[in-house]
């Protein structure tokens, strides 16, 4: 197809079958009739060559179009979640250091969490988390270790949260669910230890 017949047709690329002044025989853009592939080779060079002043010009892209950009990056991770794994092990590997400085930031921001996720582990193993657990329960279940830390900060007492009956029971034991849970002082949890309240009573 040559360019005239391309810009009739309406089309935003054409090819002619003949190499470009670079040799290159990749699609041409119908509106400058430059070769797709000496846009690219040029593309990178600049952006090599310019480090900075791309840096500067993907950041303001960004700031104008965050949704799409956000879009784009969840689509991607959706079709490529091997990538993803592949890529954060890896680099996990190489940089053992940055994780644990990484995973210990992330602990003294957000103490309650680190709880809830290291319970939340412990009924894993013990095989105490139903398939049914959702999403709003895991959520709810993070809202008790938050008022175990305001409680703990209001009063000056520790405060925790509890299994009402207990994941390993003496005699009976209970789920990882958010109607098993309970805000009780640190006091009482370990005098509870493992047992049921009306055991104890």
């Amino acid at each position: 197809m040559k360019r005239r017949e391309a810009i009739a047709a309406g089309v935003k690329t054409y090819n002619t079958g003949k190499p470009c002044k670079h040799g290159h025989t990749s699609d041409r853009y119908t509106s400058t009739a430059i070769c797709i592939e000496c846009v690219q080779i040029s593309g990178k060079k600049r952006r090599a060559d310019n480090p900075e002043y791309n840096l500067k010009a993907w950041r303001k892209w960004l700031e104008n179009n965050r949704e799409t950009h956000n879009y784009r990056v969840k689509r991607w991770q959706a079709k490529n979640p091997e990538k993803i794994k592949t890529a954060r092990q890896a680099w996990e590997k190489a940089n053992p250091e940055l994780v644990k400085a990484n995973k210990k930031r992330w602990i003294d921001r957000h103490p309650e969490k680190y709880t809830a996720l290291s319970v939340a582990s412990v009924a894993r193993r013990a095989k105490r988390v139903p398939k049914w657990n959702t999403p709003e329960d895991r959520w709810l279940m993070t809202q008790f270790y938050d008022i175990a830390k305001l409680r703990t900060k209001c009063t000056g007492a520790t405060w925790e949260v509890d299994h009402v009956l207990p994941l390993r029971g003496k005699l009976v034991s209970g789920l990882h669910v958010p109607a098993n849970l309970q805000v009780i002082l640190k006091s009482e949890n370990r005098a509870k230890r493992n047992f049921v309240n009306a055991e104890l009573a």
